[in-house]
């Protein structure tokens, strides 16, 4: 057996303002182009999982910076909440609808990797 963590764990211990979105993005992009349920499934959705939760925060806090009717974050707000019901919706029975909810959320991931560099590049101004 090896001392090795899954991807989740080394999910977790990236959170803050050094947040690695080339490597959510790129985790994400591994499951969308998935085109059937893999072994590796679990562990996948549980990446995803980790990441929404990291950067809805993230997020949210910068959403609170920008100005009062700013519609760019009124959309960002409308992505973030999508992520989060996506994060809070149970999967369903059988693995497809496991591999569509880890699919959604992976696609939730890569909207938020987004949303997370234009406001943080916005903040930097």
């Amino acid at each position: 057996m090896t001392n090795r963590r899954s991807r989740a764990e080394v999910a977790a211990t990236t959170a803050g303002p050094g947040l690695d979105v080339h490597s959510m993005r790129e985790a994400a992009r591994r499951v969308i182009l998935m085109d059937e349920p893999q072994p590796q499934l679990g562990e996948l959705t549980a990446e995803m999982r980790g990441y929404v939760e990291r950067l809805v925060p993230e997020i949210r806090t910068l959403i609170t910076h920008q100005p009062a009717g700013d519609m760019p974050a009124e959309v960002e707000q409308v992505g973030v909440d999508e992520a989060w019901r996506r994060l809070h919706t149970t999967a369903g029975f059988g693995a497809s609808a496991a591999y569509r909810r880890a699919r959604k959320l992976a696609l939730s991931v890569s909207s938020l990797c987004d949303h997370y560099e234009t406001l943080a590049a916005q903040r930097k101004r």
